[in-house]
């Protein structure tokens, strides 16, 4: 078996799914319903895989199960891949072997939870961030989008976004 390279990854990851808010997945509990269907994006700042750059390339996901993936009660788990068209061939190889699980690390566990990989599709891919985390948007054109728009209320003070720092 061959020598998995060092990796690492710096940037940006958000979800967004079909639970009210808060999402329970986000404090490793199950979702609303008992049943999750959402997509998951990383937009990578700085990154690497062995010597192979994947310096600003995107990744998402989309995913359903039913139950608690977290505590290994979930069924009927599936996830499809997009990858950004524009990583070349050892790229797409790395970003593969990473978000696939055989690189380690914590997507290796979060691959473990999932029963069904339904396919991976080298596509376009677009990731809006507000500078100031107001909202976010993901959209693979013509396969899914997702948006959503940062917790603020009353008890906030003005232009501070509602964050959860070190979830489980």
């Amino acid at each position: 078996m061959a020598e998995v390279p060092s990796w690492r990854l710096t940037g940006e990851w958000f979800d967004v799914c079909r639970c009210r808010v808060p999402c329970g997945c986000t404090f490793a509990q199950a979702p609303d319903e008992d049943e999750c269907n959402g997509i998951l994006a990383w937009r990578v700042r700085e990154g690497n895989y062995g010597d192979v750059s994947l310096d600003g390339l995107n990744v998402v996901a989309v995913g359903s199960f039913v139950g608690n993936l977290w505590t290994g009660e979930a069924r009927d788990s599936f996830m499809g891949w997009f990858i950004d068209e524009r990583a070349d061939d050892s790229q797409r190889e790395a970003l593969q072997a990473i978000f696939g699980g055989q690189a380690g690390g914590w997507p290796a566990g979060f691959a473990q939870l999932i029963e069904e990989v339904r396919g991976i599709e080298f596509v376009p891919i677009e990731i809006d961030i507000a500078d100031d985390l107001a909202h976010w948007r993901v959209e693979v054109p013509g396969k899914a989008r997702g948006r959503a728009e940062a917790l603020t209320g009353p008890t906030a003070p003005e232009g501070a976004r509602v964050q959860v720092h070190n979830a489980p």
